[in-house]
């Protein structure tokens, strides 16, 4: 190979290995032809291992786009691929995989490579002259290509040679690293940026220069989050908990309403579980009250006079949640300040992260090792902090279905599902429904001034027939709503004040007269129909041994239908 192509090579690889994001370059047949330092770390191999050998063999098992990929893969030159690997822990790892065209001049293969990542890249000659300029620098810059190729790197961003730090890092000799830089394009565009800047050497001798930059004002955005969302926190912590109070976990297990066995069952296991150190992973459906259970488990515990902190990770951006949890340390990124994360303010108490399943992988990589080790290590820390602190998480699918979806790391649900407690949905125990109606109109009588007294029989048919998707939550926002729009001298919720979403369900048989007027005047007709209703049940549950299932199946009607009938009537 000429020595010129040697150079180009030796540039390509140095660029490689001064980027974040993890490279991959192969030839046309999959044959891993370099690979840079985040690449190695990410796959825990060394280019001596790898290079030269197909990629099937280094990953057997690829997911690109969703899809599992086994064997080859195709791919265009220059073309960047939002890819993810899975090794056999089913870690995800982003990795940018570019085909190497031996045909193509090594200018062309570098701009291409190049041309595929996110950071801005420019590369100046000995000369100061701007040799390549990829696509994220156009667009960052708001500049093409050919306006700047050629052209001396002060003469296009209106630098002196003292000011410029391509040519800086070249008298130096030396790498100039997190560099904030502002500076004034030919088009009169101001801009602000994060660079690093690397001198390219060739035997010894200086050959040009390396630019990798990044928008500062979006560092400078992010950085402000993270700190105006770890004030928040820290201060909404300190104010929500005080020494020996349980101001930050309100709910206990007497707050969950309901008598089903399912229910009685669940509670049981909660109660058996919380004076345990171990993590407890809950899953149930949207609304069905899991964080009831999270903050009735740390009220009945040990820890119950030491902080509750809980928190949404599916609320918070997954590049900011690092720093919310672990803390930081002043240097860490600009305006970075000294401020612990949850896990320090959750210290001797119980964090809840809520929808787990929404934590990027990355992360739940290192949440895994915080709970291996039990210490923490602050986002721009080298030590780490001991931390004594009960986990619970929430998760709104069923876990071995995250799994599959790559949202939850299997790994890590071995280790947060040590205590596995499944919330039941309300369909799943309707029998349950007449007493939450019953808290939840004497509830909204007191906030909203009312005085309901009940829902109609109509309502509560509907209501032991429908399938509650939303569960709890949505029973009880259909009891607000209904109270919110009734007249003053309305004392019964009926069909008509119900929640226009259930209108479904009001095809089917129950959109006959329901208004209170209407239950009037049919009092004495009401009343004849439940004696003999109730002289019709007795009679079937003595013929089916008082076996509720069969007795239901053999009237036609569902099971939570003839609970609620048993219990109105009170029949014995």
């Amino acid at each position: 190979m000429a020595q010129e192509s040697v150079l180009n090579e030796k540039l390509l690889l140095n660029i490689f290995n001064r980027i974040y994001q993890g490279i991959l370059v192969l030839s046309s047949s999959n044959t891993i032809l370099a690979i840079n330092s985040e690449a190695e770390n990410l796959l825990n191999v060394s280019q001596h291992e790898v290079v030269g050998r197909n990629l099937k063999s280094i990953c057997p098992e690829l997911v690109i786009e969703g899809r599992i990929i086994n064997g080859n893969i195709d791919l265009i030159s220059g073309t960047k691929i939002n890819s993810r690997l899975v090794q056999p822990d089913k870690t995800s790892k982003r990795i940018l995989f570019l085909e190497y065209n031996l045909e193509k001049g090594d200018i062309d293969i570098l701009e291409n490579v190049i041309n595929s990542i996110d950071e801005a890249v420019m590369v100046c000659d000995n000369q100061g002259k701007l040799i390549i300029y990829n696509e994220a620098n156009q667009r960052l810059d708001g500049l093409s290509k050919e306006q700047v190729i050629g052209k001396h790197v002060t003469s296009v961003y209106g630098l002196s040679e003292e000011t410029s730090l391509l040519i800086l890092t070249m008298k130096q000799r030396q790498p100039i690293i997190d560099r904030q830089q502002s500076y004034t394009t030919f088009t009169g565009r101001s801009l602000n940026i994060m660079c690093n800047t690397y001198p390219l050497f060739k035997e010894s001798k200086i050959v040009g220069a390396v630019s990798i930059q990044r928008d500062y004002s979006k560092i400078k955005e992010l950085s402000d989050k993270i700190i105006e969302l770890q004030e928040q926190l820290f201060e909404s912590s300190k104010k929500t908990f005080k020494a020996g109070s349980k101001k930050s976990a309100k709910y206990v297990f007497n707050d969950i309403v309901g008598n089903s066995a399912i229910l009685k069952q669940t509670i049981t296991l909660a109660k058996r579980v919380a004076n345990t150190n171990s993590p407890i992973l809950i899953y149930g459906e949207t609304g069905t009250g899991k964080e009831l259970f999270a903050q009735s488990v740390h009220n009945y515990s040990k820890r119950a006079s030491e902080p509750f902190i809980a928190i949404n990770c599916a609320a918070i951006p997954e590049n900011l949640l690092e720093g919310i949890l672990f803390g930081t340390v002043k240097g860490a990124y600009t305006g970075a300040v000294d401020r612990p994360g949850l896990f320090e303010q959750a210290r001797d108490g119980t964090l809840l992260l809520d929808e787990i399943n929404s934590m990027g992988l990355g992360l739940q990589a290192k949440l895994l090792r915080v709970l291996q080790e039990g210490a923490i290590r602050r986002v721009g820390a080298a030590d780490e902090v001991l931390v004594d602190v009960r986990v619970i998480t929430n998760v709104n699918i069923e876990p071995t279905l995250a799994i599959e979806k790559q949202l939850l790391r299997e790994d890590l649900f071995y280790r947060l599902g040590v205590v596995y407690l499944k919330v039941p949905s309300l369909r799943y125990r309707k029998e349950d429904i007449p007493i939450l109606v019953k808290g939840f109109i004497a509830g909204y009588n007191k906030t909203l001034n009312k005085k309901i007294k009940d829902i109609s029989p109509r309502v509560m048919e509907l209501f032991l027939d429908y399938s509650w998707p939303g569960n709890v939550r949505e029973l009880q926002h259909a009891i607000e709503s209904a109270m919110n729009i009734m007249h003053e001298d309305e004392e019964i919720i009926a069909l008509e004040h119900l929640p226009h979403h259930m209108e479904s369900k009001l095809d089917n048989g129950y959109h006959e007269k329901d208004s209170l007027q209407g239950i009037l005047e049919e009092i004495t007709l009401l009343e004849t129909m439940g004696k003999l209703e109730k002289e019709v049940l007795l009679k079937a549950l003595e013929r089916n041994n008082w076996n509720v299932s069969r007795t239901a199946k053999q009237l036609n009607i569902k099971r939570q239908s003839l609970q609620y009938r048993i219990k109105k009537y009170e029949i014995k």
